[in-house]
């Protein structure tokens, strides 16, 4: 049975749905580039991060290629999960030194002697993150339309 609301309340209705779309895509973001990280020691997997209203990146970003990359809005505050919200930027990212080495096969460390020895142990292919954030896009336009539908 559909949910029955007042013409005022479909604002507030139609800004809870965002939210939870938002919520819900933050958090298969994050869960898709842990389990996709590969894993040594850990450390590259443990050391992704969600950033909200603030720069994705400081000193070693890992950027999907052609990305334009949006000011972020003064309010910047400290990640709470379970609290996003519309309006808000939120990034996904990891700060480690050899990230985009790991992530592009960009940025080599001299140890790697100019080679991308992620596709060789774990089989991922240089730019395997630019992949995930692409089917994060089509998994936020299937539940909008999956939202829309059920309203």
């Amino acid at each position: 049975m559909a949910r029955e609301i007042t013409l005022g309340q479909i604002g507030d209705y139609a800004e809870d749905q965002f939210n939870k779309l938002i919520k819900a895509a933050v958090l298969v973001g994050d869960k898709a580039l842990k389990q996709n990280s590969p894993v040594l020691t850990g450390r590259f997997r443990a050391s992704w991060a969600i950033g909200q209203n603030a720069a994705p990146y400081q000193g070693h970003p890992v950027v999907p290629k052609g990305s334009v990359i949006p000011e972020p809005p003064p309010n910047a505050v400290n990640y709470r999960l379970g609290q996003e919200k519309a309006g808000n930027i939120y990034s996904l990212h990891n700060n480690l030194i050899y990230a985009e080495a790991i992530a592009y096969g960009t940025n080599l460390p001299p140890s790697w002697n100019g080679e991308y020895k992620v596709k060789k142990k774990w089989g991922l292919d240089p730019g395997w993150v630019d992949l995930i954030a692409k089917d994060l896009g089509v998994y936020i336009k299937l539940e909008a339309a999956r939202i829309g539908k059920s309203s």
